[in-house]
């Protein structure tokens, strides 16, 4: 048995012997006094509601914005190209090369 265990057993013996205290509960008014320091405060804090509206609102900002810097690359990329896409075929530029 280490000293550890030793030291750890004969606390639990003194725990067991020594003789229950008197009356364990609570002094008059003390639950009052923590509800009333727990509802006492200057500044409400912010709820984490209140912090993830925030956050949202910054992420739609930060959206908004990079769709308005690159809008031009979003519609350039739904035009119709059909002009340009017969002109990117590789097997017609070869047959047109034999020809």
């Amino acid at each position: 048995m280490s000293p550890h265990e030793k030291s750890w057993q004969r606390l639990v013996e003194a725990a067991r012997k020594a003789r229950p205290s008197g009356d364990e509960s609570a002094p008059y008014g003390f639950s009052t006094r923590v509800a009333a320091l727990a509802f006492e405060h200057s500044r409400p804090a912010p709820s984490f509601g209140r912090l993830a509206f925030r956050a949202a609102g910054v992420a739609c900002l930060l959206a908004l914005v990079a769709v308005g810097l690159n809008y031009s690359a979003i519609t350039g990329a739904f035009e119709d190209d059909s002009a340009v896409a017969a002109t990117d075929d590789p097997v017609s530029e070869v047959v047109n090369l034999g020809s």
